[in-house]
């Protein structure tokens, strides 16, 4: 009788365990992604410092992305790169969403999730399209990968992977 209360606490405990780490990974992907998250390495084959800050914006009808490269080119000054998107829910984990940057690009933006990551379907077909994907890593960092569509199809253009800022409080 002993051993049936163990594998009943040894069963309580893992079930547990399981719920909450499934609770934890059931709330909306791009609540997940809030915060500021910075990357050191290479953007478009030059060292860069990339930072993205996912917020609520507007009343908290959207979540507004803010997305900087700021590249060391060699010999030269640096070059920037920004951009803003403002994503809406659209239902389940379905979000609509528009891009502009300082190259002037404006693309609209239908979004997924997809297991720990949100795909961001950008562009138009026809003229200009691409994909990213924010993927959230098991050590707490998220990952974020470019592709563009060619004519000999998809290819990746970028990727790096994030750390998150602290906030104070943290």
């Amino acid at each position: 009788m002993r051993s049936y209360f163990f594998i009943l606490i040894a069963f309580v405990a893992a079930f547990s365990g399981s719920v909450s780490a499934q609770s934890q990974s059931s709330a909306p992907i791009i609540e997940q992604l809030s915060g500021v998250w910075v990357s050191d390495g290479d953007a478009f084959g030059v060292p860069a410092r990339t930072t993205m800050r996912w917020d609520k914006a507007l009343g908290g009808k959207f979540f507004r992305l803010d997305y900087r490269i700021e590249m060391q080119r060699e010999g030269g000054a640096p070059s920037v790169f920004e951009g803003v998107a403002y994503y809406r829910h659209a239902g389940n984990e379905a979000y609509t969403a528009y891009w502009a940057d300082n190259g002037g690009e404006l693309h609209p933006i239908k979004g997924e999730r997809e297991g720990n990551a949100l795909i961001a379907h950008w562009g138009t077909e026809g003229v200009k399209q691409g994909r990213t994907r924010y993927q959230l890593l098991p050590n707490g960092a998220v990952e974020v990968t470019d592709w563009i569509k060619t004519a000999e199809g998809w290819r990746q253009f970028n990727q790096n992977q994030f750390k998150a800022v602290p906030t104070r409080g943290e």
